[in-house]
């Protein structure tokens, strides 16, 4: 092969040898990349928490503003208004409203002539709130909107209510008893022959008036004097008795 042609093919294979290892190039591509892409982003972000923390000092001047302005004695704090019904007898339905129970009596209370300062409304809303549903509905239930009833019969023998319905709810099992339901007897109150029948349930309660207005004048005026007795209950659930009797009258 002539001289000529070796030579030419020599620096060919050096022009290509260069091509495919361009290490001064990559070099050169890698720093202009890292120019473009790097430090921009990172000014980018570095511009951000600059902005940032702008924006959060601008947020603290403004709650530092409203602080101050909250702390003057000029500021009027803003009240609900609620107008008043032209008729004053008239209100929202009872069930929109969340009552507190009234009672906070211990075992040994002397609450059985204690005055109660609700009313028959209020009253029904705490007995509807504990006799069961059946099939969804509670108008079945003999206490269901009796309250009026126990607050008149009550007054007569200067009697708590409350404690009326929280005995009555124990003896009858919140309503659901054979006694109560076929019988009007929700007090729980037996004859020698088994549990007394009534006509209706005022009747009932009535008769548990007279017996807890009888205790009382005997001096048994507590809950748990009553149960411990053997007056109302048998002495051998007495403590189960008057338990039950005081989670009944506290929720009212």
């Amino acid at each position: 092969m002539p001289l000529t042609i070796l030579n030419a093919q020599l620096g060919r294979s050096k022009k290509f040898l260069k091509k495919c290892t361009p290490h001064n190039v990559v070099k050169e591509k890698i720093k202009e990349t890292a120019l473009k892409k790097i430090i921009p982003t990172t000014m980018i972000i570095a511009e951000s928490l600059g902005s940032f923390s702008a924006h959060s000092q601008n947020i603290n001047k403004s709650l530092l503003a409203c602080n101050d302005v909250f702390q003057s004695k000029n500021v009027t704090r803003f009240v609900p208004f609620f107008p008043k019904p032209k008729d004053e007898n008239v209100f929202p339905p009872l069930g929109s409203f969340d009552f507190l129970p009234r009672n906070n009596f211990k075992k040994n209370s002397e609450c059985l002539r204690e005055p109660y300062n609700g009313t028959a409304e209020q009253l029904d809303y705490f007995i509807e709130k504990l006799i069961p549903k059946r099939k969804g509905k509670k108008d079945y239930n003999p206490f269901f909107g009796k309250a009026n009833s126990f607050m008149k019969i009550s007054e007569k023998y200067n009697i708590n209510p409350t404690v009326l319905v929280a005995i009555a709810m124990q003896e009858s099992a919140r309503g659901t008893s054979y006694a109560a339901v076929k019988k009007n007897n929700i007090g729980g109150i037996i004859l020698k022959k088994g549990h007394a029948e009534f006509k209706n349930v005022e009747d009932c309660i009535e008769k548990m008036a007279q017996i807890i207005d009888k205790r009382v004048n005997e001096n048994y005026n507590s809950i748990e004097k009553i149960g411990k007795s053997g007056k109302y209950c048998e002495k051998a659930v007495s403590d189960l008795w008057i338990k039950n009797v005081m989670f009944y009258l506290n929720k009212m």
